[in-house]
């Protein structure tokens, strides 16, 4: 069985109840039951894991065909779940909490089958892995995120040039513009003036295709279902995108990059990134958690990433950080002493906090 048959248990939990008691029901159990699973199973289930009670990953990492056919399944299910999403909306009356919880939970589920995937396979090295990948991106209308990610945050990670990098003590709230900003429009990097007319040719075709195609799955919506539905598409990915941007606070929150009296960067370390070793998390969500890693070696597949010894390990995963993140002075209780012992640590600093 392939490790990470995890990644579609929030989809088996939707769609599994939705047509097996929601639909008879009128409810939304499906909606309940798939939060529940996301933000109190997948923790508890972590917990379990974490200390040896349950096992869930096989230590031997190597990466297989199977575990490629996992994430390019996920672009059939994500336009499955997109136009399912605006069918049951313009075909069923809600009322405002029926609509937010549907909404969120539809939001969650383009993170995990849209967003997640696509930056996966925008790194891989195949044009046809990478065209699935714009194509992800596409149903959470968010193309610019795959240059921006590549041509900027690669390169600029860890420093005050990065708006997709977290400064220390910045909340969600003022982290959120720029970084979406930036990857909504695709930022070229850091020498974008410089940038040759070949990768701006490159980066206009593939962007306007992208959002072309965002543009096509909506009229698509507004035809078959109203109105409702396409602001309900619309909403979605917005949340979608939150999520993304989420992962991205969290996964180098207050981590900087030194510089040379030159103003040359040090090059990008396990001192970079926040890790997660929790197990299960790292399954549904194929290994994103597993940051430093990637950094370091970005061409790497999920299934082969690990966690880096003397990397900062966050006490908790993603599920919960986002919850925490939207509460400033939770999330700075629970990150900052965690920071300030890895930087000890990592002898990045004094005991007092002053840099070494």
């Amino acid at each position: 069985m392939w490790r990470y048959w995890a990644f579609f248990l929030p989809a088996i939990i939707h769609y599994g109840i939705f047509f097996g008691i929601s639909q008879k029901s009128g409810g939304l159990e499906f909606v309940w039951a798939n939060l529940f699973f996301i933000f109190g199973c997948i923790p508890f289930l972590d917990f379990l894991g974490s200390r040896g009670i349950l096992k869930f990953e096989d230590a031997d990492a190597r990466h297989s065909l199977n575990e490629m056919v996992v994430v390019l399944l996920s672009l059939p299910l994500q336009v499955f779940s997109i136009f399912f999403f605006a069918w049951y909306v313009g075909n069923h009356t809600l009322n405002a909490i029926e609509l937010v919880a549907c909404v969120i939970n539809a939001g969650i589920l383009s993170a995990l089958y849209a967003q997640n995937p696509a930056h996966e396979l925008i790194h891989h090295g195949s044009r046809f892995e990478r065209f699935f990948g714009i194509c992800l991106f596409s149903t959470s209308c968010y193309t610019g995120a795959k240059l921006a990610h590549i041509h900027s945050h690669h390169l600029l990670v860890a420093t005050p040039q990065d708006p997709t990098s977290a400064r220390y003590g910045q909340s969600l709230y003022a982290y959120l513009p720029k970084a979406i900003a930036v990857n909504l429009f695709g930022w070229w990097g850091a020498n974008a003036s410089q940038s040759n007319s070949y990768f701006r040719k490159k980066a206009l075709l593939e962007n306007s295709f992208g959002y072309a195609l965002s543009l096509a799955w909506a009229l698509l919506i507004l035809f078959l279902f109203g109105g409702l539905a396409l602001s309900f598409f619309i909403v979605q990915s917005c949340i979608g995108i939150l999520v993304l941007e989420m992962m991205n606070y969290i996964g180098h929150y207050g981590l900087r990059r030194s510089e040379d009296t030159q103003g040359k960067l040090a090059r990008v370390t396990e001192h970079h990134a926040w890790d997660c070793d929790l197990p299960f998390s790292n399954l549904v969500l194929i290994s994103v958690q597993k940051h430093a890693d990637h950094h370091i070696n970005p061409h790497k597949s999920y299934a082969e990433l690990v966690c880096i010894s003397g990397s900062p390990r966050l006490p908790i995963s993603y599920p919960l950080l986002f919850l925490l993140s939207l509460f400033p002075p939770f999330w700075r209780a629970l990150i900052h002493p965690r920071l300030l012992q890895f930087q000890v640590a990592a002898g990045l600093v004094a005991r007092d906090g002053a840099q070494q």
